[in-house]
């Protein structure tokens, strides 16, 4: 086989592995209306986000095409362009709810050291001399129980926030919300999120460097966190403290 049979060949099974993993290949729907089509993303914790997206891609991102659809108006479907990265909150509880489970509190620590370096420089005639210089570190990890920490502490908190759409001036925009504890505070104004609808915020605090390795999230009562008693979507009433 020559070498240019031999790269049609090749080219050719390429070409086909593609199209059989459905790569960008397209559904057979031939509606010829405006309309959106439902899509499912899957994941191993059992939970799905099911969304609206203007395409006829069989894979879009993960999501997956079904034959289940909506008929849209020109507005509209800018709306679901709008949205396409977010998902209607009320419709994927399930997934939002293992969000907020999956979210632990965290501590780091901050440490600091000097070390003393040894390098050379050579001036205009050529000549090297040896010279020392103390170099400084510092920065934040999560290991207690280095001799460099210092005693300062931060406490990390996890934090979820949602979008509205606007509509104004013939154009939808987004609005983030601010960042609360749990994300039923806000589902209602703000029902739409994105896959990592997830922020982080912290308090810091100081502590004796030998207390360190005996310190928990559990030992501080710092943020408030998600009621995962209630697996409802509706919070109970005077749960929770809404922080802007």
């Amino acid at each position: 086989m020559d070498r240019q049979k031999k790269n049609s060949l090749i080219s050719s099974l390429i070409l086909g592995s593609v199209l059989l993993t459905g790569c960008g290949e397209k559904s057979e729907c031939e509606l010829p209306t405006r309309h959106v089509h439902k899509y499912i993303k899957s994941f191993s914790n059992g939970s799905a986000i099911t969304k609206y997206l203007d395409s006829e891609d069989l894979d879009n991102f993960g999501y997956k095409w079904t034959d289940n659809y909506i008929l849209v108006n020109k507005v509209d479907e800018k709306f679901y362009q709008e949205v396409a990265n977010m998902f209607l909150g009320r419709d994927n509880w399930d997934y939002l709810y293992n969000l907020m489970a999956a979210q632990k509190d965290y501590l780091e620590f901050f440490y600091e050291y000097d070390t003393i370096e040894t390098y050379t420089e050579t001036d205009s005639d050529g000549n090297t001399e040896t010279k020392t210089r103390t170099v400084h570190h510092e920065g934040w990890h999560t290991n207690p129980y280095d001799s460099d920490n210092t005693g300062r502490v931060r406490l990390y908190h996890h934090r979820f926030y949602g979008y509205k759409i606007i509509y104004k001036n013939n154009k939808f925009s987004k609005v983030s919300s601010y960042a609360v504890d749990d994300i039923r505070e806000i589902m209602d104004e703000y029902p739409y999120f994105p896959e990592n609808c997830v922020t982080e915020v912290y308090e810091e605090f100081r502590f004796s460097r030998w207390d360190l390795p005996d310190l928990s999230p559990d030992d501080f009562n710092t943020f408030n966190h998600p009621d995962l008693n209630n697996k409802s979507m509706t919070l109970n009433h005077g749960f929770g403290r809404v922080l802007k």
